[in-house]
């Protein structure tokens, strides 16, 4: 007999402290969290069964959103405004369950859906004439980079088409704000990113100075790209 049962999708922070917890740890991290709430999670069959949970993408490690997505299955239906209030309840400082809604009918999950990210990058100097440089950068129509591919052997590859969108803006540092191909069928790293624009235009680059916030994660639908949770 088929079970009935019902798929949520959560949107929560990845911020401060929170963001040095690696991705195995984060599924504990909620497994645990989701147990002391009391939610009505549904268990997979088996020898092993385990908590019916989906996260999108994981975040690399130290890198801080606003934007993380969850798909969970449970047992029973519960509003939304509930079951955010119960999980919140659990949570530390620097994860927060910002938005919560039921799926859809037939709906896949956030990890195959997902087609673009949104990122806010503040880079290590101040630069008014960045937006200028990357204005004349992305004139070339091929931005090719070496890149690992599935025997270890170094390929070209172009990521040009994988960027969506690159603004530039000066405040304190420069910042860019750049949206990037993500998911399974194709995905950009900030870092490939950064590191082609920075031998481009001749900057030392160090990765670990540079301070990288996921702001959203879109599906793409008849050319468009929509949130998640919408």
């Amino acid at each position: 007999m088929n079970r009935v049962t019902y798929d949520y999708r959560l949107k929560f922070t990845k911020i401060d402290k929170m963001r040095f917890i690696g991705h195995l740890d984060l599924l504990t991290y909620f497994q645990r969290a989701i147990k002391r709430a009391n939610i009505p999670i549904a268990f997979s069959m088996g020898f092993n069964p385990h908590q019916l949970m989906s996260f999108t993408v994981p975040l690399p490690l130290g890198m801080a959103s606003y934007a993380e997505y969850l798909d969970i299955r449970l047992e029973e239906e519960m509003p939304a405004d509930e079951l955010k209030a119960r999980l919140n309840a659990q949570m530390s400082d620097g994860v927060e369950i910002t938005d919560i809604r039921p799926l859809r009918d037939r709906e896949d999950t956030g990890a195959a859906l997902v087609a673009a990210a949104d990122y806010t990058v503040e880079l290590d100097f101040k630069d008014d004439n960045f937006g200028e440089k990357l204005k004349k950068l992305e004139e070339e129509k091929e931005w090719n980079i070496e890149k690992l591919g599935k025997k270890k052997k170094l390929k070209l590859v172009d990521i040009r088409p994988m960027i969506y969108g690159l603004i530039c803006e000066n405040a304190e540092r420069t910042t860019l704000h750049a949206r990037l191909a993500t998911g399974s069928n194709s995905n950009l790293k900030v870092d490939l990113l950064l590191k082609y624009i920075y031998d481009k235009l001749g900057l030392d680059f160090d990765y670990l100075k540079i301070k990288v916030t996921r702001t959203e994660m879109y599906l793409k639908q008849d050319g468009e790209f929509i949130s998640l949770m919408k």
